[in-house]
Order: C-alpha cells, then sequence, then structure tokens
C-alpha cells in the first residue's frame, strides 16, 4: 500500500473504475489527490450523480496506469482494489483546506477558478465538495504502463469481489469488433458486459481532458462493441474562445443545479 500511495502522490493523473448497479463496469479520469494519508478523488457538484454511484458500488479499483503520470523511468503501473466512502462536504471547506494546494499543482485550470480568494469567491460554484476516499485497500496489482493514448486503454469487468482491470493494447477502436492484446502478454478472458475506457489530455494545460468508452461483450476474437461514448481517435485541439466560453457556463450551470438538489434532500 505504502507504494501505491507513494505513486498516487506523483500522478497527475489516474483511473477511478467500478461496477454500477446494473452491473456494467465503468471508469472516470481524475486528479488523484491526498487526504490525511488517505488516496482520494474530489469531485465539483455537477457530478453528484456519479459520486452517488461510485458510492453506492462499495468497492473500486484505482488505478494509476497512464506513462506521462508514472515519469519516464521504468516504473510499472499500479492498480489499488478496495472499498471506497463519499463524504458530501457541501461547504467546500475540508477541499480548501486540505487538497486545493495539490489540485492548483496537478490540475492547472482549477489555477483560473480557485488561485486566490477573489477567484473562489466569483466562481464559488466550481469548489469540489464530493470527496471519494479510497479507505480499505486490500489488493494492489503492477500492470505494464499505458504509453500511447489512441493505442491503449483500460478493459474493465465484473469480477467476483466488483471491477476487475487490466491494461490492452487495441486494434480497429473505430469498427464494431475491436481486436484486443494484454499489455502483459496474457490471455484475456472471455466474458459478457465489459468496457474499454480511455482517456487523453493536452499537456501541459490539461486545457481539454476528454474520456470515452465502449461497452460490449469479449470474446475470443476480439471486443464486440454494443454502445460508444466518445471517440478513441479523435485527436484533441485547443478550443476556441467560444467554446471555452460555454464550457463554463455549461459547467457552472451543472454545479449549480447539483447542490441545489442535494441541499433540497435529493
Amino acid at each position: 500500500m505504502r507504494e501505491f500511495r507513494s505513486t498516487w502522490r506523483r500522478a497527475w493523473t489516474a483511473e477511478l473504475c467500478w461496477v454500477d448497479a446494473n452491473g456494467c463496469p465503468n471508469g472516470i479520469a481524475v486528479t488523484p489527490l491526498l487526504r490525511s494519508g488517505t488516496p482520494c478523488v474530489a469531485l465539483p457538484y455537477c457530478h453528484l450523480g456519479l459520486a452517488r454511484e461510485i458510492a453506492a458500488a462499495g468497492r473500486v479499483g484505482a488505478a494509476v496506469t497512464d506513462r506521462r503520470s508514472l515519469g519516464g523511468g521504468t516504473a510499472g503501473g499500479l492498480v489499488a482494489y478496495g472499498t471506497v466512502a463519499l463524504t458530501e462536504d457541501r461547504s467546500g471547506q475540508v477541499f480548501l483546506d486540505e487538497l486545493l494546494d495539490q489540485e492548483l499543482v496537478k490540475y492547472p485550470p482549477s489555477r483560473v477558478l480557485a488561485d486566490s480568494v477573489l477567484d473562489r469567491r466569483e466562481n464559488w460554484w466550481w469548489t469540489p465538495r464530493l470527496l471519494l476516499e479510497l479507505t480499505g485497500v486490500d489488493e494492489v496489482l503492477e500492470q505494464p504502463p499505458r504509453s500511447a493514448p489512441v493505442e491503449h486503454a483500460l478493459l474493465l469487468r465484473a469480477g467476483s469481489a466488483g471491477v476487475r482491470i487490466r491494461n490492452v493494447t487495441l486494434h480497429g477502436a473505430s469498427s464494431e469488433r475491436v481486436s484486443c492484446t494484454a499489455l502483459d502478454g496474457a490471455e484475456l478472458p472471455c466474458f459478457d458486459t465489459g468496457t474499454l475506457f480511455g482517456h487523453d489530455y493536452t499537456a501541459p494545460d490539461f486545457e481539454r481532458w476528454e474520456s470515452w468508452r465502449l461497452f460490449g461483450d469479449c470474446r475470443a476474437d476480439g471486443f464486440v462493441v454494443r454502445s460508444r461514448e466518445g471517440n478513441p481517435t479523435r485527436r484533441l485541439t485547443p478550443l476556441g474562445l467560444l467554446e471555452r466560453l460555454r464550457r463554463e457556463r455549461r459547467i457552472a450551470r451543472a454545479c449549480r443545479d447539483g447542490i441545489a438538489r442535494a441541499e433540497r434532500g435529493g
């Protein structure tokens, strides 16, 4: 656990994965933070439903498997499995007191919204108030790191004790049957209801950080895609001024709605 905590502390990005109430595995890209030595994730209230879904899963996989986050050395990726707990801190004070400095270093866009008291007052809706903490790690496994965002992904499946994660290479990600090869060279199991998940970001500014997901079944001759979210082969380019403004307004509206919903007891 000590090695995972150290890797999580140094990483710029990580992946948090779980199995939802319908038995479908899912994942999100996150900024890895530490609260009193415990790996955690802080989300704004636009992700209220998602945070509660993850907490309801009870058990998650927290992964640091992107080569960019592991540095230029030979260190392997790590995946920790354990229980997760959600704290809904509507005041946002826990984040401001304990986590803000880490966030400002690791995620540059947060500096625009929260680098000063004036910024935080003006953008009060942004402050992450949903804290997901990895409270009980009972297994840490090594995975080969992903070094090509377009070609490498996380293959997620539902195991007897929650989500299981493997790093894979993709061939033909735009087709309805995607060829997958485990990065560690091991044979992949066949199973129903799996997810291929990946993400990419513009460096070093993180202006765009986007995820994609392919939902389907893993077969001996490939991953059969039933539905998609996002585009694995999309190349990220800088946003125009109008797109930036629209995105900020959309996020602000969603955060305010989430806070209002929570205050109503929803």
